[in-house]
């Protein structure tokens, strides 16, 4: 897959598609102020930078239009082209009409993030920048975008630059003795060469580790709620959320099947999974289906609300779910719940994630909000720092750190081959300079941009 080309001029709709109040058309390249001067009048001869004028649109002698339209000269303009931005009426009709002209005057349509991808390639953003745009308008929650924006501000930019610099340091060392085959510098003092090597894998692996709450802050945190039937798993669903969502009854498995409800929790999105009850003697072949749909749950789950009705003694269903929910994935969270706390209870909070809960009452639950966004929270907790949430630049730290381990293994044998030590630093910076977009291949910025909206 190849990139569009560059240098010619684009045109398309900025903001959403349908009728509105208003619409931004935005048009971008050498011939943006020629094509935009073909349909506005009075057509302006040189456009002030950042100006913004009230125009009037015409087909021909027709009006389409009255428009203010916004003129940015290149390099200082998003794109790092001349720009221009028409804000006009959000009729389809004349936003169609207008990039119509666009076309006439010597415009063509732009691809899925064209704006973007030219913003990267004329260097006013790197490309972990430019993917954070995409996040950031695909934000759903206040913790996402805060996370989008520190990213469009360059915070992982900025941190992967930090690690790269000991390694090119490094790299140099190594190289500078391989090229001197008089050996005329003295010799490499590993032990120094290896203890700051160990220091840049450990910051690779501490950016690293932050992805699981990064891609929970920006997808949202996946928490399954199980238990015994009748423990009041949907009663509890029900009063996280605020409103009836599930239904309830006294009898025991009213819940057949998975049941999905989102809500924001202290600024970060959580996408509750209600399941039927794992009954120790399920009977019937579509309870037995509801369990086993309830275990899948489970171990797709960022954390798991074990609820028991802490006003019976312990059952045998209460062990089946404790069975289950150590099906856990590795990082993911399990929080117990005493529910029915407003009844004389009959057990005890085990743990320090154990809680007692009343659903009917509401006691508890502003703690159990707590706990189920405590590590979003703990990750993110002052909104400026770096914070991995994109797979593509937790795959490149990943390989980066394994390029590392494998080179701090090497420098334990003295006489292993620098050659082989420099190759694995080669291989670190590689890595990390695919995440700025350095050597990212067009096949990866091609996949990038693809994703975005027309008009970004």
């Amino acid at each position: 897959m190849k990139l569009p080309e560059t240098n010619d001029t684009i045109v398309a709709q900025a903001t959403p598609p349908g009728a509105g109040a208003l619409a931004v058309i935005r048009l971008s390249g050498p011939g943006a102020f020629g094509a935009a001067s073909s349909f506005l009048s009075p057509a302006p001869a040189a456009p002030a930078h950042r100006s913004a004028s009230m125009l009037t649109i015409r087909d021909g002698g027709r009006l389409v239009d009255k428009a203010v339209v916004i003129f940015f000269r290149g390099p200082a303009s998003y794109t790092g082209q001349d720009t221009v931005e028409i804000s006009c009426h959000g009729s389809p009709y004349i936003i169609r009409t207008i990039i119509n002209l666009a076309l006439r005057g010597g415009a063509r349509p732009a691809g899925p993030g064209e704006f973007t991808l030219r913003a990267f390639l004329n260097g006013k953003l790197d490309l972990a920048q430019a993917e954070a745009v995409g996040e950031l308008i695909a934000a759903g929650s206040a913790g996402a975008h805060r996370a989008a924006v520190t990213q469009v501000e360059g915070a992982v930019s900025r941190r992967v630059r930090a690690i790269k610099a000991p390694l090119v340091s490094l790299l140099a060392e190594l190289e500078a003795r391989l090229d001197d085959s008089y050996e005329e510098m003295p010799s490499l003092r590993l032990r120094d060469f290896a203890r700051r090597a160990a220091a840049a894998a450990a910051e690779i692996r501490g950016l690293a580790a932050g992805f699981e709450a990064g891609r929970g802050i920006k997808e949202g945190t996946r928490v399954v709620i199980t238990g015994a039937p009748n423990s009041g798993k949907s009663s509890l669903l029900n009063a996280l959320l605020g409103y009836d969502r599930a239904m309830v009854s006294r009898e025991a498995g009213t819940t057949r099947d998975t049941l999905e409800a989102e809500i924001e929790l202290d600024g970060f999105s959580v996408i509750f999974t209600d399941t039927a009850g794992l009954n120790a003697r399920a009977a019937t072949r579509l309870e037995r289906e509801g369990m086993r749909r309830a275990a899948k749950a489970i171990e797709r789950a960022d954390a798991v609300v074990l609820v028991s009705d802490g006003s019976i003694d312990e059952t045998a269903s209460d062990r089946r779910a404790e069975k289950e929910a150590a099906r856990l994935t590795a990082g993911a969270r399990l929080i117990r719940v005493l529910n029915k706390a407003d009844l004389p209870l009959k057990r005890k909070p085990v743990g320090r994630n154990c809680l007692k809960v009343s659903a009917r009452t509401g006691t508890g639950l502003p703690g159990l909000k707590a706990l189920i966004v405590a590590e979003q929270k703990k990750t993110f907790s002052d909104g400026a720092q770096a914070i991995v949430t994109s797979a593509r630049h937790f795959a490149a730290l990943s390989a980066a750190g394994t390029e590392m381990d494998a080179l701090t293994a090497l420098l334990k044998n003295k006489t292993a081959p620098m050659e082989l030590a420099a190759e694995h630093l080669r291989g670190a910076l590689g890595e990390l300079a695919g995440i700025l977009g350095e050597t990212a291949p067009e096949e990866v910025l091609a996949d990038i941009f693809g994703k975005f909206c027309v008009g970004k």
